[in-house]
């Protein structure tokens, strides 16, 4: 009993931090659209092949509720990943609109916009007796952050950009005499936004700097199946809700645009984090050999129209403007991933994995916040048994995206167009507790 209550206590220190963490940092989206799909040390090393099926460790939780009943111990998992992406602009040509035609636009090329960040993680699985299980994940699914300077050619359109979440999902699971576990419960989420851009003298000479902030505390809900067919072989099946979010904030606006007129108001907006369906197949081939393949289709169509409604005029030079608007239009997206493991002895395991992942971004409505484009992802991945009831996992993947084209234009604030390149690089840590 004191040996599990010491455990217990750990995981309960280990969440905690994580859950800190996650409230510091920022996410940094590098799968499609604005997800951060690092959840696991473990999956990380399989480009998440066995995101539906495994229960490995309590870190394989998080995609399939239906997992948790599968777990024979009670287990604790704590982590985080390293993202470092890398996306610079290149052929940039910008000019110029009714309203902006007398400022100065630097074409050519720009440095990194993407910015590096780590994303932590905790999940738990307490076994309630033989059928009953209960489990925990917290994690921040949804994040993003580009950053430009403050004379980017396309500084009228974004500078900066930030979405932050934290996630916390609780789930209640049974598991049958057929193999078959069933799981469900809700997600609540906190969500943290801000959009920057510059803003011009619409009279005139000059521009200044504006950044409009909300958050929001709110909820949606999980379900998912895992069924032992037959021994060494799972499929898993499970549906994650949209999160629609109200935000409450304000609009500010530096020193420069207040000058020019503009008024710092308070803000409201909706988004709607999308939901998404996951489906996989995993096969144990012999004792040491166990092959993983799962698919993921996410519903980005409720990222369509994003609009703050502010509390009164910003900008009485443009007459009444209590409301900004951007189109986003996205469509929905797959993920597909295919990967192994392999048990090399007691202690040591290894895994390896490929993915592709689809851009919900449509050319047509691909801007400088997010220049997102299809990618492929390369993983391996190692766990190593410290001792009976503590292991460690290392996983890496290696992103490359295709080449993305920006095109915008504006009768009023002119066009900004270029070529992006990107990769991204993941390193996840993974320590892992059973008893």
């Amino acid at each position: 009993m004191t040996s599990k209550f010491k455990k217990s206590c750990l995981w309960g220190a280990a969440s905690g931090t994580a859950l800190i963490c996650a409230l510091v940092a920022s996410g940094s989206a590098h799968a499609s659209g604005f997800q951060v799909r690092e959840t696991s040390g473990t999956l990380q090393g399989s480009s998440f092949a066995g995101m539906s099926t495994l229960s490995t460790d309590a870190s394989t939780m998080f995609y399939n509720p239906g997992t948790v009943g599968q777990y024979k111990e009670t287990s604790y998992s704590v982590g985080g990943s390293l993202i470092m992406p890398v996306a610079k602009a290149k052929n940039i040509v910008a000019s110029g609109g009714a309203v902006t035609n007398t400022q100065t636009f630097n074409n050519g090329s720009y440095k990194d916009m993407a910015q590096d960040a780590f994303v932590p993680n905790a999940h738990a699985v307490w076994k309630l007796n033989d059928q009953l299980n209960m489990g925990i994940s917290i994690t921040s699914p949804w994040g993003l952050v580009t950053d430009y300077e403050p004379d980017f050619a396309g500084r009228f359109y974004g500078t900066t950009s930030k979405i932050k979440t934290i996630n916390i999902k609780p789930v209640l699971a049974y598991r049958f005499d057929n193999g078959l576990s069933v799981g469900a419960g809700p997600q609540i989420q906190q969500m943290d936004a801000s959009l920057a851009r510059s803003v011009p003298n619409l009279a005139g000479a000059g521009e200044g700097n504006s950044e409009v902030s909300g958050d929001s505390v709110d909820a949606g809900w999980a379900a998912g199946i895992n069924w032992e067919v037959i021994d060494g072989t799972k499929i898993g099946l499970s549906y994650n809700s949209e999160i629609k979010h109200e935000l409450d904030g304000k609009i500010d606006f530096d020193t420069a645009a207040n000058a020019l007129g503009y008024t710092d108001r308070n803000a409201t907006a909706k988004v709607a984090t999308p939901e998404s369906i996951t489906f996989g197949v995993s096969q144990e081939l012999n004792s040491q050999w166990t092959v993983m393949a799962d698919a993921q289709w996410t519903n980005w169509n409720s990222i369509d129209t994003l609009t703050f409604n502010y509390d009164g005029d910003i900008s009485p030079q443009a007459g009444t403007q209590s409301s900004t608007s951007d189109e986003y239009k996205w469509g929905s997206a797959w993920f597909a991933s295919l990967g192994a493991r392999y048990q090399y002895d007691d202690n040591w395991s290894f895994t390896g994995g490929v993915a592709f992942d689809e851009s919900p971004i449509k050319t047509k409505y691909r801007n400088v916040r997010l220049p997102d484009s299809d990618r492929y992802w390369v993983s391996l991945g190692a766990a190593y048994k410290v001792a009976d009831w503590a292991a460690v996992s290392l996983g890496y993947t290696h992103v490359f995206a295709n080449s993305a084209r920006v095109d915008e234009t504006d009768t009023f604030l002119g066009s900004y167009a270029a070529d992006y390149d990107a990769h991204v690089d993941i390193i996840a840590l993974q320590a892992n507790f059973k008893f």
